[in-house]
């Protein structure tokens, strides 16, 4: 969780959160023929719809929002009809999701339920008892993967949905980039691919759950990848030849990812009933 607070909380992600996504904190779904990715706020309720729709959950479902951040997705989804209950392991997130919410709804409001939990072992959620969960660019985080998802089946009910929004850093591929790929996995936080090598979908089937598909969404989250590459670039090569990478991660893994063909995916599965 240190290195998961570090990231979370250090100068250069709290800015770009604020700057790009106004604390939105995932990216945007585009037409592929996008060139010119700005306003951005369009595209991240695009993103946010898309995995609503693939939800397939009906008005009054209880889902869970594995590391809501600010929670704005969560508030997003509970004023479309779902009844979301919101865990982040850090609580300054926690807290300022709480404060997001009650200027929605004001103080005592149980549409949305904020928690501090962590989804290596969820102790605010009761087995069997949610219709839903999803994430979005929270799972890069997992330690533990396939125990993060045996455990989402656990408290999901019978015939509940998972929707998996997320860079896909499970799939091992030939890396001419090696050296700076660890380096954005250090230093951004992100858990070793050695327990699901083989990919996301692959390790959600061996959780046990069914009817899982993907879905690449990566020519439509590419247009603004494009821009912020461009941008990025000559901070990047300054950052790398000075050894600033942990201070200025978000830049590198912006270039790093782009040149590599990085890709992202949605993941979706059920509990078999």
């Amino acid at each position: 969780m240190t290195d998961v607070k570090r990231y979370y909380t250090s100068l250069e992600t709290r800015l770009g959160n604020w700057l790009l996504f106004n604390g939105r904190a995932h990216l945007g779904l585009y037409p592929a023929s996008t060139w010119w990715p700005f306003p951005i706020r369009r595209a991240l309720l695009a993103m946010e719809d898309h995995m609503f729709q693939s939800l397939k959950l009906s008005p009054g479902a209880l889902v869970l929002d594995a590391g809501c951040g600010d929670g704005q997705v969560a508030i997003a989804f509970a004023q479309r009809g779902l009844r979301v209950h919101a865990i982040d392991v850090l609580l300054e997130q926690v807290q300022r999701a709480r404060q997001n919410v009650a200027r929605v709804w004001g103080e005592g409001e149980t549409t949305v339920t904020v928690r501090q939990d962590d989804y290596h072992r969820l102790e605010t959620v009761d087995e069997g008892s949610l219709d839903g969960i999803y994430t979005i660019e929270t799972l890069v985080h997992a330690r533990d993967l396939p125990a993060v998802l045996k455990e989402f089946r656990r408290v999901l009910k019978p015939g509940g949905r998972v929707a998996l929004y997320e860079y896909d850093h499970w799939t091992q591929t030939a890396d001419t980039m090696a050296l700076e790929r660890e380096k954005v996995r250090r230093y951004g936080a992100i858990a070793s691919d050695s327990e699901g090598a083989s990919g996301l979908a692959r390790v959600l089937a061996d959780a046990g759950f069914g009817d899982v598909r993907e879905t690449d969404l990566t020519l439509n989250v590419r247009p603004l990848l494009r821009v912020l590459a461009w941008i990025c670039y000559v901070p990047c090569m300054i950052v790398v030849a000075l050894g600033m990478e942990a201070s200025f991660i978000n830049t590198v893994a912006v270039v790093v990812n782009y040149r590599s063909g990085w890709r992202y995916l949605a993941v979706t599965g059920s509990k078999p009933v």
